[in-house]
C-alpha cells in the first residue's frame, strides 16, 4: 500500500565528494554514509559478501557435543528423527537435514512434520511417538523445540536423545535435551546473530561436515549448493538482512539463479517467473506458496517439493501448491473482510489491535494480521476462538518488539512463543479482553496517523542512471536490517494511468523530459482523485524481460504538490 504523504523527512544529501577513493556515483556514496559506513574497505567488504566471511559453526554453544552425537548415529546407521514447523523455515530446515544425511549413504531421515489444526506450533507428544515407532533413537528438532521442556522430557523417557536447533526465543528454563543449539542461549558465542531455523541447521551440517572430514569420511557434498534453501527460509522468516544473513542469502540467491534444484525451478515457472529471482520474489512470491501447503493443507507437499529430484514429480508438486495458494487467499480475504469490518464497527484499535472471531482458518491468521500492520501502521494479533479457546498469531512493525510484550502480559496466555516480529499464542476466551488492555499499556505508541514520511536522499530524474542500478544491485539483497533505498523526486506529472484487477494500478510519471513507469501498486484514493503533479518516494528497481533491462519505480509514497 502507497502512503500519502503530507511531508517528507529527508535523512540526508548528497555529497559529490565524499569518500572519493571509492569509483561509485555520488548517491550511492552519499546513501553508504548515510548508512554509517564511511570507510572505503568497510563498504567494500559489505558489498562483496563471501561464504570466506563467514565464523567457524564450531564456535556455537553445544555444536561440538551435537556433531560428535550425530557422527556416532551415522557410524552405527542408526535412524534420525527430525521434528521440524510446517513453514518454509521449518520444511527447508527439514531438507537441509534429510539430504545432507542422504549424501551419505545413510538410511534417510524420518521427517514429522505437524498439522497446523490438530496439532499447532511446536514440539508434542504425537510426533515424537511417531518418530519413535518408526525407529528413530536420536531426534533432531529443527526450527523448533527450545521451549518443549515436557516434550523433550517424554522422548528422553522413550530413550531418544535429543538435539535442538531453534532461533526462536527462549522460555523460562531450557529443555533437558542432548544438545541444545540456539544462538540466543546464554554463553553463545554466535549471540546476536539473527538466524533464522535453517541458517542454524545449516551451521550444524557445516560444523558436521568438518568432523566427518577429520574423521577420514570421504566424497563429502558441498554445501554451497544447499543454500538456495537457506536463503528462501531467511527471507520468508523476515530476520535481520545484516551480518551472516546478508552472506548467507547473497550466496543462497547466486545458486538459485544458476543451479536451481527442480522443485523451485517448477515452483517459479507455475508462479510466472521466467527471469532472474530476487528476494522479494521469495518474500511474496515462492515463499507464500511454500507456506501455502502447511497453512490449508499439508506442510509435507512443501517438503517433497524442496527434496525431490523427478522434473514431473516437482510440476505436479508445484501446479498443486500454486492451487493450494489461490485457496489460501481466498480464506484469507474471508478474515480479512471480517476483521476490517468489525474494526470499522468500532472494534477498539488499541497500540497493539487485537481481533478475535470464532473459527478463523488458523492457517491465515498470521497473514492477516501482517495485512493488519501493513494497513495500520501498529502491531496486530489475530485469534481463532474453538471452544472457547483462542489461537493467535501476531506480527509487529519495526520498532516493537511483540514478543518481549506478550512475554510481559503471559499471565493471561496458556502458552506463547516466537521472536521480536512475529508471535504465536495460545489463550482463554474469557482472558482476551485483558490480555489486549495489558499489550495497550505495555506498547509504547508506534502508529497513528503518519504526519511525514521517511527518505533517504533527495534526488533529481538525472541521477537515475545504469550505474546507479548497478551499485544498488550490490547493496541487496534488502529486508528487515537492510532496508531498500527510498529516494524522493518532487514535481512529478502524472500523464498516464493503468487499472489492474484488485484496486491495483501503474502510474506514468514525467519529468525533466523523462517519463518513468512504476510497479504495479495499491494507493488509500480513489486514482480519479490523484491531482496532476506529486512529489514521488520510490525505489528504483531493475527488471528483466525478453533479453532486455528495463528500469521501474516502486512507489513507497506520494504527496499533492
Amino acid at each position: 500500500m502507497v502512503c500519502l504523504s503530507p511531508e517528507w523527512v529527508i535523512r540526508g544529501q548528497i555529497d559529490r565528494n565524499i569518500l572519493p577513493e571509492l569509483k561509485f556515483s555520488p548517491i550511492f556514496r552519499s546513501l553508504m554514509r548515510l548508512r554509517g559506513m564511511d570507510n572505503p574497505d568497510e563498504i567494500l567488504s559489505f558489498l562483496t559478501p563471501n561464504l570466506g566471511q563467514l565464523r567457524d559453526p564450531r564456535m556455537m554453544k553445544d555444536m561440538d557435543k551435537a556433531c560428535n552425537r550425530i557422527s556416532r548415529a551415522i557410524e552405527h546407521k542408526e535412524i534420525v528423527g527430525v521434528f521440524t514447523d510446517y513453514d518454509v523455515d521449518g520444511v527447508c530446515s527439514a531438507a537441509l537435514i534429510y539430504r545432507f544425511v542422504v549424501s551419505l549413504g545413510q538410511p534417510p531421515p524420518v521427517v514429522f512434520i505437524p498439522d497446523r489444526a490438530i496439532d499447532g506450533y511446536g514440539l508434542n507428544i504425537r510426533g515424537i511417538e511417531e518418530l519413535h515407532k518408526q525407529g528413530a533413537s536420536l531426534l533432531i528438532t529443527a526450527d523448533c523445540g527450545i521451549t518443549g521442556c515436557k516434550e523433550v522430557d517424554y522422548a528422553n523417557a522413550l530413550g531418544m536423545d535429543v538435539i535442538i536447533t531453534d532461533h526462536h526465543e527462549l522460555g523460562d528454563e531450557l529443555p533437558k535435551a542432548y544438545a541444545v543449539i540456539n544462538p540466543k542461549q546464554s554463553g553463545c558465542p554466535f549471540g546476536g546473530e539473527d538466524l533464522c531455523g535453517a541458517g542454524v541447521v545449516f551451521h550444524l551440517i557445516v560444523a558436521l561436515r568438518s568432523l566427518l572430514r577429520d574423521q577420514g569420511m570421504k566424497d563429502l557434498p558441498n554445501l554451497r549448493g544447499e543454500l538456495d534453501l537457506v536463503a528462501m527460509a531467511t527471507v520468508a522468516d523476515v530476520v535481520a538482512l545484516s551480518g551472516i544473513n546478508r552472506i548467507l542469502v547473497k550466496e543462497g540467491l547466486n545458486v538459485l539463479n544458476t543451479a536451481a534444484r527442480v522443485g523451485i525451478s517448477a515452483l517459479a515457472r507455475v508462479s510466472g517467473i521466467n527471469r532472474k529471482l530476487f528476494s522479494r520474489d521469495i518474500g511474496f512470491i515462492l515463499g507464500p506458496r511454500i507456506n501455502a501447503a502447511g497453512r490449508v493443507s499439508d506442510a509435507r507437499k512443501a517438503f517433497e517439493l524442496l527434496t525431490t529430484q523427478d522434473e514431473r514429480e516437482a510440476q505436479s508438486l508445484a501446479n498443486e501448491l500454486n492451487e493450494l495458494n489461490r485457496h489460501r487467499q481466498i480464506k484469507e480475504q474471508k478474515v480479512l473482510k471480517e476483521v476490517l469490518l468489525m474494526l470499522d464497527q468500532g472494534s477498539h484499535i488499541g497500540k497493539v489491535i487485537v481481533v478475535a472471531g470464532t473459527d478463523w482458518h488458523t492457517g491465515v491468521i498470521g497473514i492477516v494480521a501482517s495485512r493488519l500492520t501493513s494497513v495500520f501502521s501498529r502491531p496486530a494479533i489475530v485469534i481463532s476462538i474453538v471452544d472457547g479457546i483462542g489461537i493467535g498469531s501476531g506480527r509487529s512493525v519495526d520498532g516493537v518488539d511483540l514478543h518481549t510484550a506478550v512475554s510481559s502480559a503471559s499471565e493471561f496466555l496458556n502458552e506463547f512463543g516466537g521472536h521480536k516480529m512475529a508471535v504465536g499464542l495460545n489463550i482463554d476466551e474469557s482472558k482476551i479482553i485483558q490480555f489486549a488492555g495489558a499489550l495497550d499499556r505495555l506498547v509504547e505508541d508506534s502508529s497513528g496517523e503518519k504526519e511525514s514520511y521517511e527518505v533517504d536522499l533527495k534526488i533529481s530524474p538525472f541521477d537515475i542512471t545504469p550505474m546507479l542500478l548497478d551499485e544498488l544491485d550490490m547493496l541487496g539483497p534488502f529486508g528487515d536490517g537492510n532496508p531498500e533505498p527510498v529516494f524522493m523526486i518532487p514535481s512529478m506529472e502524472i500523464v498516464g494511468k493503468k487499472r489492474y484487477a484488485k484496486g491495483q494500478f501503474k502510474l506514468f510519471l514525467k519529468h525533466s523530459n523523462r517519463v518513468f513507469h512504476t510497479l504495479r501498486c495499491s494507493i488509500d484514493l480513489d486514482s480519479k482523485e490523484l491531482p496532476k503533479f506529486v512529489d514521488v518516494a520510490f525505489t528504483p528497481v531493475k527488471m528483466m524481460g525478453g533479453g532486455h533491462c528495463y528500469l521501474y519505480l516502486s512507489l513507497k509514497a506520494i504527496s499533492p504538490v
